[in-house]
């Protein structure tokens, strides 16, 4: 009479189980994402003329401002964590011939600083919600604005930030295509890439 034995899968199939349920584990489990791994501390550097909000996240940053230049808005934002997504949108009353802005990220312990490109900047429009804007409609947006042009008084507050030179490959001073008389809102997205860039060092 026959004998039944239960089958036993074979040794040489094991490894290929193991990678199915390796793969099936990472399809469920997603793969890894770059924020907590590209998160930088720092301080947002911003001159503009004029004045201006600042709101991260669609969250508004209570400031005080520091220009000696009364038409002009200088401010250094307390040390706050930065992450690729992040939205900065800055809320700009600027009725000026000369209404240029730069910012800068300037890292925490001397690490450097991130340069914000003309490339970067989005313009949002006037009489938005500053709070409203997320990350896909800034980044859809083709409204980049024009380069800056910057009186003395600009250039004076923003050396007083330690906010690198557009020489030193710091970063540039943008501007809107027209003067606005009414409020307006231009931002841009910290992208992966802006934070993997050489970070600048400190003047």
């Amino acid at each position: 009479m026959n004998r039944l034995f239960p089958v036993v899968p074979s040794l040489c199939t094991i490894p290929g189980i193991l990678g199915a349920v390796l793969i099936g584990c990472a399809l469920l489990l997603g793969a890894p994402t770059l924020r907590a791994a590209d998160a930088v501390n720092g301080n947002l550097l911003i001159e503009a003329k004029g004045d201006v909000e600042v709101y991260h996240n669609g969250k508004k940053i209570f400031l005080r401002d520091k220009a000696d230049d009364k038409q002009h808005f200088r401010v250094k934002v307390p040390e706050r964590p930065f992450n690729p997504g992040d939205t900065v949108v800055l809320h700009v009353h600027s009725p000026y011939v000369f209404r240029a802005i730069a910012v800068a990220l300037n890292l925490t312990g001397n690490a450097g600083q991130v340069a914000i490109k003309k490339g970067d900047w989005r313009f949002l429009g006037e009489g938005k919600n500053p709070a409203s804007f997320t990350a896909d409609q800034i980044e859809a947006s083709k409204n980049i604005p024009k380069p800056g042009h910057v009186d003395p008084d600009g250039e004076s507050e923003r050396e007083k930030l330690g906010m690198l030179p557009v020489s030193r490959s710091g970063s540039d001073w943008v501007e809107t295509e027209r003067e606005l008389k009414g409020w307006y809102c231009i931002g841009f997205v910290i992208t992966p890439d802006m934070l993997k860039m050489p970070m600048l060092p400190h003047p």
